[in-house]
This record gives C-alpha cells, sequence and structure tokens, in this order.
C-alpha cells in the first residue's frame, strides 16, 4: 500500500521542489501536485509515470510504492 505522503516524503529526501522534480520527469509541477495530493491518483498512474517517477527520484518503483 502506498503511504499518503511517500511521494512527497522522497522529493524532499531528494532535495527537489514539485516544480524541480517535474522537470527531471517530464512532467508538469500540477501532476506533481496531483500525484502528492491523493494517493490514488499515484496508485492510477500507469506503470511507465511511476518509474519516470522513481528514477528522477533516485529510488525504485517499489520504494515509492512499498517503501
Amino acid at each position: 500500500m502506498v503511504e499518503k505522503e511517500k511521494l512527497k516524503v522522497l522529493r524532499v529526501k531528494a532535495d527537489l521542489s514539485q516544480e524541480e522534480l517535474a522537470r527531471k520527469a517530464g512532467m508538469t509541477s500540477r501532476s506533481i501536485g496531483l500525484y502528492e495530493a491523493d494517493v490514488n491518483n499515484l496508485r492510477k498512474a500507469r506503470y511507465e509515470t511511476v518509474a519516470t517517477l522513481a528514477e528522477a527520484l533516485g529510488v525504485t518503483v517499489n520504494d515509492i510504492f512499498l517503501g
């Protein structure tokens, strides 16, 4: 199960703002905000999207979902 604020925790740990993570992942900061605000948005995201976020954060997909 995904912890509610897991993505935000990983982003802050990586010392990235939402805008910086969005740039690294090729997404909009609005998308990052939506994923952080509602874990269901992240659960419904395509695997490729989560993998891109993981790569940008320097973690694995399992780190995002299982921590």
